[in-house]
């Protein structure tokens, strides 16, 4: 759907800037072919991520999603930085200011029209299925609609209230918004290529289901990251010392299930417990730099 309606819209935005002399409609027709390659990452990232996990890849192919998010935004923040440059350039050359052919302006509420409806379809399809370059694909949709809500302005302005510069300053300010959305972009694919955990609000309602739990002191450690659409977490519990091991073995097995059944996409979870007036079973590893003499590089923290 997106890739067919994207698809439409840069052949149809780039042809008629070009008829009409619109330097906004040429610098609209980028979002769409934005668009056009994110459908595209979409396509093959899913392929790719929904492989089973094997030997080499006991995490799964999600990041791949990242890694192809990374490399298509870079490309894109080349690309709109030349688009940056050239409509700055005009914008300075009174010369080059025309207003705009009407039909533009038609062509731009079409594009309203078809971006909010993709808007609202990825938006969905990105909730049930929790991938992280849909997201940013719905975000792309609803910026696009904004961005040729700007257009028209721009053609109107430039018809009706004799301004003709004004098509070529809504240019100016599509290259910087295109430029800041590929940047965004850019760092959600580093962080995520980097096992950033998951967003606050989440983590916190992870923490007050286990918290919530009977036979749970406390949250010693809880680590998560998301890789593509799933969820991969390590939790150790606190639980009291007098505990029996067949006891602490139920209490992890209550923690499990609780959050299977309110955090969705959970790819892995493994939950440990140990004595809450002692360090963690499994502490994490700290690494001390090159190794020395007698002193290797990487030592385990605590006992």
């Amino acid at each position: 759907m997106g890739l067919v309606t994207s698809t439409l819209l840069l052949v149809t935005k780039a042809f008629v800037g070009l008829v009409s002399g619109s330097q906004a409609m040429l610098t609209d027709a980028m979002y769409s072919a934005k668009d056009v390659v994110t459908s595209l990452l979409v396509i093959v990232g899913m392929t790719v991520s929904e492989k089973p996990i094997d030997q080499e890849h006991p995490y799964g192919h999600g990041k791949i999603e990242f890694v192809l998010s990374l490399f298509v935004s870079t490309i894109f923040m080349v690309v709109t930085g030349y688009l940056l440059v050239h409509a700055v350039t005009l914008l300075f050359n009174a010369d080059s200011h025309r207003a705009p052919h009407l039909i533009a302006l038609w062509t731009a509420i079409v594009s309203i029209a078809c971006n909010l409806g993709l808007y609202f379809y990825s938006r969905c399809v990105a909730v049930e299925t929790n991938s992280p370059i849909l997201r940013t694909m719905a975000k792309h949709h609803h910026s696009d609609a904004t961005g040729s809500a700007a257009v028209a302005v721009g053609i109107i302005g430039s018809h009706y209230l004799g301004m003709p510069w004004l098509d070529t300053c809504v240019a100016v300010i599509e290259a910087v918004h295109l430029m800041f959305l590929t940047s965004e972009v850019f760092r959600d694919s580093y962080r995520g290529l980097l096992d950033r955990s998951l967003d606050r609000k989440v983590r916190d309602k992870m923490a007050r289901i286990i918290k919530g739990t009977d036979g749970v002191s406390e949250v010693k450690t809880m680590r998560t990251r998301l890789i593509g659409q799933e969820v991969f977490a390590e939790i150790t519990i606190g639980i009291d010392a007098e505990t029996t091991v067949a006891e602490a073995y139920n209490v992890t097995e209550r923690v499990k299930e609780r959050i299977l059944h309110s955090i969705p996409h959970i790819g892995a979870l493994h939950v440990s417990a140990s004595c809450h007036d002692e360090e963690p079973v499994s502490p994490p590893l700290r690494l001390n730099g090159p190794a020395t003499a007698g002193k290797p590089a990487l030592e385990l923290e605590g006992t």
